[in-house]
This record gives structure tokens, C-alpha cells and sequence, in this order.
């Protein structure tokens, strides 16, 4: 009896890695969920059951017919890799497209992510993009410049008007600014948010170097 089922079950496995092996032939688009069709059939919940419950001499199968559930994979780590595969891919990514999803899907994860990982898409950024790819929203660093002016231009609290001042002046800015004093690509990454006469001043106090701002004036 058992024996009967065991075969039952696997002439019906085989059935749909032959309709699995049509689609891909085919040419379709696969989906692992279960709204997922293919001749009228639930490819989709064939595919679903597969990667949750699946052995892994199934899913090798699968892999190795053309379909790797990695592909399709929610998980952080999954989700990155296939977000640099596409980016390499592309001939002219959209930059704003990929800022939003960065920030929207991966970002969050950032503390879970593998640092080999992350550094892999910190490379494919600078060669598509030509700059660097903080694993911080450029909103919360424009909020930090604020924060930054405001005690620049607090005559109460800084009357020295100064742009760097001991920590308990500054409190927890001052570990962001002495930062930004001693690497200097981080410095280079906001000039664009300083005016001229600002600029002259972080010149002055040694955050930034004369010819940096030489090279943002050409811009």
C-alpha cells in the first residue's frame, strides 16, 4: 500500500516538473505563489509547497532546470543579492529608483545583512553611480547637517561660533562632527550643503581642504 502511494506521489511530482519544464521552455515568467497558473493548472501552489517543504534533492531538481527559489526568495539576505545581480545587469539604472528601494527594502535589514555582501553592492554602487553608498537614508544625514548649522549659529550656546566645539557643548553631535574631521570622504560627501562664507570657515577649523572647494566650485 505504501508502496502504491510512494508512486503515486511520485508520478504526480513528475507531472508537474514536466509542466514546470514546459513553462521554462516556454519562455514564462514563474511565480512562487499560489495565484501563479500555467495551462490552467496551480503551478504557483506546486512551486510554494516546493520551496517550503520540498527535499533538497527536489529543489536541486528544480535549481538545475532553471529555477532557483533564491530568485524568489523575501528573505534580506536573498533580496540583496538578486538587488546587485540586477543592478550590475542594467545598462542605465535609475538612480532615484534604486535609492528608493534601497532605503525601503534594504536599508532596515541593514543589521542582519553579511558585511561580504554589503560591501559587494558598496562596489557595484560606485561603478554604476560613481559614489559612495552610505547604509544611512541621506535624510537622516541632511538632518544631522541641520542639527550641525543650528549649533553653529547659537549665540547662547556657541558664542565662539564655532563649527567644532568639546562634546559638552555639542552633546551627541559631537561624535558625528569629529567623524566627519577625521574622514575625510564623509566630509566630502555633504559639501553641497555649505555656502561659500561656511565652507571658508570648515576650510579654517581643518574639516575640509582648499582644493575641495576648488572642485565643487568647477562643478
Amino acid at each position: 500500500m505504501k508502496t502504491k502511494q510512494a508512486n503515486k506521489h511520485q508520478l504526480a511530482r513528475q507531472r508537474w516538473l514536466d509542466l514546470l519544464q514546459e513553462a521554462i521552455d516556454e519562455g514564462v515568467k514563474l511565480q512562487v505563489n499560489h495565484r501563479f497558473k500555467y495551462k490552467g493548472k496551480n503551478l504557483g501552489t506546486f512551486l510554494v509547497e516546493a520551496k517550503r517543504r520540498g527535499s533538497d534533492e527536489l529543489k536541486e531538481k528544480i535549481r538545475k532546470m532553471g529555477l532557483d527559489f533564491r530568485d524568489h526568495s523575501n528573505k534580506p539576505e536573498d533580496y540583496l543579492q538578486r538587488f546587485i545581480k540586477e543592478l550590475w545587469n542594467n545598462p542605465n539604472p535609475n538612480k532615484g529608483n534604486y535609492i528608493t528601494r534601497f532605503n525601503t527594502c534594504i536599508l532596515p535589514k541593514k543589521d542582519i545583512l553579511k558585511k561580504q555582501t554589503k560591501q559587494e553592492l558598496e562596489v557595484v554602487w560606485k561603478l554604476k553611480f560613481g559614489e559612495d553608498r552610505p547604509w544611512r537614508k541621506r535624510d537622516d544625514i541632511l538632518t544631522r547637517v541641520y542639527k550641525w548649522k543650528q549649533f553653529r549659529y547659537n549665540r547662547k550656546l556657541n558664542p565662539e561660533k564655532k563649527w567644532f566645539q568639546p562634546k559638552s557643548k555639542m552633546g551627541d553631535l559631537y561624535f558625528w562632527v569629529y567623524s566627519r574631521k577625521r574622514k575625510p570622504w564623509l566630509m566630502q560627501a555633504i559639501l553641497d550643503q555649505f555656502d561659500t562664507y561656511e565652507l571658508q570657515e570648515l576650510q579654517k577649523e581643518g574639516f575640509i581642504k582648499q582644493s575641495w572647494i576648488e572642485n565643487l566650485e568647477k562643478k
